[in-house]
């Protein structure tokens, strides 16, 4: 029974990997290009009702509507998912996906994290990230950049080996 649990986690943690790096709709040699970087509308941000909070409770990517751009001085919970643009200094975590953009301290959440820039640790089965200075501990790691990786797979696509099992790093 351990090893059919086992074998569905590491089966389900690889999916939602290969689904993250696939290449999205717009990638070359598919005939549907994006439109260049300058002709795109520059979003604004909607003004936080408050610059900062202790307690950020989110329940979906933009539910509450401030949630994902007002900045977490303490906990962020996502019951289940949490996202946003503004950074978190201490901990997010997130029953099923914890997604925002910066991370100081710790990242966390049962099935997967998602961040440009981790200062600390993504605690996760599936984790990804851009950059991290500190440590990605899961099933399935990767990471662009910088990094200090603990799983099973272990992805860096710029360090010196672009995978590998138990550890793997990019200074």
């Amino acid at each position: 029974m351990m090893k059919k649990s086992l074998l569905s986690m590491t089966t389900f943690a690889l999916l939602a990997f290969a689904a993250a790096a696939a290449e999205p709709a717009g990638a070359p040699g598919t005939g549907v290009q994006p439109p260049p970087p300058a002709s795109r509308p520059a979003q604004s941000l909607p003004a936080p009702s408050y610059p900062w909070t202790f307690i950020n409770l989110q329940f979906f990517p933009q539910v509450p509507t401030d949630a994902g751009f007002t900045q977490t001085n303490g906990v962020k919970v996502g019951a289940p998912v949490s996202a946003g643009e503004a950074p978190v200094y201490g901990v997010e975590a997130s029953v099923l996906w914890a997604g925002t953009d910066a991370v100081n301290g710790l990242q966390c959440s049962l099935i997967a994290c998602n961040a440009k820039e981790v200062t600390g640790i993504q605690f996760s089965l599936v984790n990804m990230s851009v950059v991290v200075n500190g440590l990605q501990l899961g099933i399935v790691n990767y990471a662009k950049d910088k990094t200090f990786q603990i799983g099973i797979l272990n992805f860096v696509d710029n360090g010196p080996v672009f995978c590998l099992p138990v550890l793997n790093f990019n200074f």
